[in-house]
């Protein structure tokens, strides 16, 4: 049986339909049916070549499927161990670590020696990526399964930027506090609104959301943003978080934007003592420039995150199964393409600048 699948040329910067048959799997592979794809920022990056990509490659790694099956004699097992079964609706890591190298053995698997990642592989003999009917899973690949309250539509960013987000929280709990906390989220896209929501899920006091997206700053206040501000080009961002934090600035401060200028505001814009998590820089950028002694003299925690380990993924589905009725998910993502459409899914995303564009291979 042949199964579709969206080919991206990077030369080209285009996109093509091919048809991929059923191939043999290996032991330990899976393979999934998938039913939604959301496409996400680093997408549209590949796509307008501002980050590089491999020749051939099946983009999407915002992914949920069912199970359709799976090579050996073993079925395959969810992150807790628990056995899984044909047609179970599931998630799994973006990024998949060998578990043996240094960089897996100390506790950061995302930056595995060997590091294999959905959506960002040449073509071989299966799909890895999202835009495509189905996606095999390499052995290793921790799979978490999607509770049945949650819509496709909103499961699918847990496996990149709510679970990012799960572990920038889980970064800054390794050395401050965020229950009572005073919070500082630049950037209000996926990232930037699931921070908001999931620092008031654990109790901080102030999230003060900035973007020049005034559009965008009007839904951050439905996902637990308690102040909002749309800077103007001379608007002095730090000064303004002081006025509003009583000249001290914020305790925890996030950049989910990456731009240069927003590294530097969530810099200047931490207490004596405050942490600073940067998430947002993606993408090549002039060098930042910050005095060793403002470092040592304000007694700052600088951190950087880039992907994320197993129990953030499962950190993020809990959260979004818990938070279901609170905080309106599916308002951040569009009506559903269908992978026939993917051409206008992806001038949509780029052109009108929704939260998430949504694909379901069913087209529904």
């Amino acid at each position: 049986m042949n199964r579709t699948a969206i080919l991206f040329d990077a030369a080209s910067k285009s996109l093509s339909t091919t048809q991929l048959p059923d191939a043999p799997l290996a032991d330990g592979e899976v393979q999934i049916h998938v039913t939604c794809c959301t496409i996400c920022g680093s997408d549209l990056h590949t796509f307008t070549g501002r980050r590089s990509a491999p020749p051939r490659c099946v983009l999407g790694h915002e992914i949920v499927g069912t199970i359709d099956r799976w090579g050996g004699s073993d079925p395959p097992q969810d992150i807790r161990g628990r056995k899984l079964v044909a047609g179970q609706r599931v998630t799994w890591a973006m990024a998949v670590g060998c578990g043996t190298c240094f960089y897996c053995r100390h506790g950061i698997s995302q930056k595995c020696e060997s590091l294999f990642k959905y959506g960002h592989e040449t073509l071989r003999q299966h799909s890895t990526g999202g835009l495509s009917e189905t996606c095999v899973l390499v052995p290793g690949t921790p799979i978490m399964p999607i509770p049945d309250s949650l819509d496709d539509t909103i499961a699918c960013p847990a496996n990149c930027a709510t679970a990012t987000v799960s572990a920038a929280m889980r970064l800054t709990l390794q050395t401050h506090p965020i229950e009572d906390a005073t919070a500082m989220v630049i950037g209000a896209g996926m990232l930037g609104i699931t921070a908001a929501a999931q620092l008031a899920d654990r109790g901080a006091r102030k999230i003060i959301v900035v973007d020049r997206d005034s559009n965008r700053l009007q839904i951050v206040g439905r996902f637990g943003a308690t102040d909002t501000l749309v800077p103007e080009p001379s608007t002095d961002i730090p000064a303004a978080i002081r006025e509003r934090t009583e000249g001290r600035g914020v305790d925890i401060a996030f950049d989910f934007a990456g731009f240069l200028p927003a590294v530097e505001n969530c810099l200047q814009s931490i207490r004596i003592g405050g942490v600073a998590i940067l998430a947002g820089s993606t993408f090549p950028s002039e060098p930042l420039k910050i005095s060793p002694e403002t470092i040592l003299r304000r007694m700052l925690t600088i951190r950087g995150l880039h992907n994320y380990i197993t129990e953030d993924l499962e950190d993020a589905v809990n959260f979004l199964e818990r938070t279901r009725q609170r905080y309106p998910f599916h308002e951040l993502i569009s009506s559903p393409f269908s992978l026939n459409q993917i051409e206008d899914a992806f001038a949509y995303a780029i052109d009108e600048k929704p939260i998430r564009v949504a694909v379901r291979m069913d087209g529904s």
